[in-house]
């Protein structure tokens, strides 16, 4: 998939502190028809009901892309979020999985504010990452209700979108770390 853009990964635009941090990346995913094109196809693959893109700054998980139709009030592009209060740091040190099926099931998912909120039955992340395999951010689909049908294959299948997604913004071979 040809995204159209190279973006240099250390460049930051400075906002002011009340605006959610932004990065250059930020115009470019907005308007991004392949990016969003994607996430829709992802997400209606999986049969999930929100699906979204998120770059991590300064201590936030800023949400560049959406697809979550009649969900718009709830997520939408440049709304972010405090690491701590979501399942994308749990997931890369290891405390949640990439794939939860039933986050009833998961002690962290379930303390976390998000999980009955929203709520979130289930849940499928994977990193985006640079080409050095710096961590960008996350790609991830959730839906209201367990999903037991969701397995290794959907991980597999989002996992190799989020390396064509790090490619592609990023340029060169991005590195796809194991899953499990």
């Amino acid at each position: 998939m040809d995204y159209g853009f190279r973006i240099s990964s250390r460049t930051r635009i400075t906002m002011p502190q009340k605006s959610a941090p932004v990065s250059t990346l930020s115009a470019t995913l907005d308007n991004s028809v392949e990016i969003q094109r994607t996430l829709n196809t992802v997400r209606e693959t999986l049969g999930m009901e929100v699906a979204y893109l998120s770059e991590f700054v300064e201590e936030r998980a800023v949400f560049r892309a959406v697809s979550a139709p009649g969900l718009e009030a709830m997520i939408r592009p440049s709304q972010s979020m405090d690491l701590r209060e979501v399942y994308c740091k749990h997931i890369l040190d290891g405390g949640l999985p990439s794939l939860m099926t039933d986050t009833s099931q998961h002690a962290i998912a379930t303390d976390l504010p998000i999980t009955q909120m929203i709520p979130i039955g289930s849940h499928l992340s994977v990193p985006v990452r640079r080409a050095d395999g710096s961590v960008f951010g996350m790609f991830c689909f959730l839906s209201r209700h367990a999903r037991p049908d969701l397995g290794q294959d959907d991980l597999t299948m989002v996992l190799a979108q989020s390396v064509g997604v790090g490619t592609h913004l990023f340029g060169g071979q991005t590195v796809s770390p194991a899953i499990g």
